[in-house]
């Protein structure tokens, strides 16, 4: 049955009497207490599913504080508030356990910041994640597509005006916030059910366990990034590998300064500025203040600064970092990068799957690259693994091969190009 068109069970089952319900629940039913959430979180795990969101403010502490969390489930829509006394006195996890449990479908739109949430709180991973702005890519919209274009686009419904600009801090809630909040979850049940019946009809069943896939591997990378998000700073890939020791050392420093201050990253020092001291070594104070861009230092950070980069260079060879490998060779004709992007992008078609969401051009080049050195097993790239193999691999492989030929078949559909296969030389 869709989950959309469940019928509720009645208020007072599974323990959740606490728990009002309303035939116009356009505002959400606000729980301020933490006994009303244990309440739903036993509604959510008999029903084994819910839509979530949250809002969260980011900008003024070291992580993301969260302001609200707003649940859809079979029966209504709750929002739950972390701030309110109660709650706040009793540390409240039920709902991220829920999310954390595989036999609870947890639905939601963009889920980085809700899937952070889980982790931190729980020690684990969503159990059983269905992202619609993920799934809407493997149907056929653009990738990333926003919510309110989606709900738009993919039920005819409008999700009211926005409250990008509110402050979810501030209490109480207006009517407005509340509104807003709830509209963020009540179409998420039927998104997912639409998808779920979309994708059953299309590559013999396959396409559901493609997002099950991309869904887990953003999940792995997602505590990836955290361990090593100083390798990700801009600038970074050109660095030595004594001075990505030191860009290690002084990530490590400023992340503990901040998370001790609850400030966020940049406040302590921004990100170009602890690349350009990476790259510079410098061992005295005076060298530190040679450094393009060192007047935003606090002058009191100076020492530990010093400590961190003197640290890197006491290393030993055998423990540094290595520097990020790359199999590019010569730059790729552009003609090249733009045929193959060709080849994918019908590719994609055939399958209504954005190619945004396959590949980019940087994997292109990757691919070329792989090609020119002489295809190994174990650096194959990307567009080649996995459901992107089923996707494109093929067809990626023949054009390299140069047994593809590529034309306009129809200008005004929606995949005007059609691939040919020229045969094997």
């Amino acid at each position: 049955m869709p989950l959309s068109n469940a019928t509720a069970t009645p208020p007072g089952t599974h323990n959740a009497a606490s728990i009002a319900t309303s035939a116009d629940n356009s505002a959400g039913q606000l729980l301020d207490r933490h006994e009303d959430v244990v309440a739903l979180a036993e509604r959510i795990r008999s029903d084994g599913v819910m839509g979530l969101d949250t809002e969260f403010i980011s900008e003024r502490t070291y992580r993301p504080q969260l302001a609200l969390l707003q649940v859809a489930t079979l029966d209504g829509i709750y929002l739950i508030d972390p701030l309110a006394e109660h709650i706040q006195q009793a540390p409240d996890q039920p709902i991220w356990e829920a999310m954390a449990d595989p036999s609870v479908r947890t639905i939601v739109h963009a889920h980085d910041q809700e899937a952070r949430f889980c982790l931190e709180r729980t020690g684990r991973a969503p159990g059983d994640l269905f992202d619609v702005q993920l799934a809407a890519a493997f149907n056929g919209h653009y990738y990333p597509i926003a919510y309110d274009r989606l709900v738009g686009r993919e039920l005819r419904r409008s999700v009211g005006p926005s409250q990008s600009r509110t402050d979810w801090m501030r209490r109480p809630l207006t009517e407005a916030q509340r509104r807003y909040a709830a509209e963020d979850v009540r179409w998420l049940l039927r998104l997912h059910d639409r998808f779920v019946e979309r994708m059953a009809e299309h590559d013999g069943g396959r396409r559901e366990g493609w997002l099950q896939q991309e869904t887990a591997q953003r999940l792995d990378r997602l505590g990836d990034r955290e361990a090593d998000r100083w390798r990700r700073l801009r600038g970074a890939n050109k660095l030595s590998s004594r001075s990505l020791a030191a860009l290690r050392e002084l990530s490590a420093w400023r992340e503990s300064v901040a998370g001790s201050r609850n400030t966020p990253l940049r406040r302590i020092v921004a990100d170009e500025l602890i690349v350009a001291i990476a790259a510079s070594l410098p061992e005295s104070t005076v060298e530190l203040t040679s450094v393009r861009g060192n007047q935003r230092l606090d002058a009191s950070y100076r020492g530990e600064v010093l400590d961190a980069v003197s640290a890197a260079l006491a290393l030993p060879e055998s423990e540094l970092p290595p520097r990020a490998t790359s199999q590019r060779g010569a730059k790729p004709s552009r003609m090249v990068v733009l045929f193959l992007e060709s080849v994918l992008a019908a590719a994609c078609a055939d399958h209504q799957i954005d190619p945004d969401l396959v590949g980019s051009s940087s994997q292109i080049k990757s691919l070329v690259a792989w090609n020119e050195h002489g295809r190994s097993d174990d650096r194959r790239p990307a567009l080649l693994r996995g459901w992107r193999g089923e996707v494109c691999g093929d067809a990626l492989l023949q054009a390299l091969e140069g047994r593809v030929s590529l034309r306009i078949s129809d200008p005004l559909s929606a995949n005007p190009l059609a691939v040919g296969s020229l045969g094997a030389e």
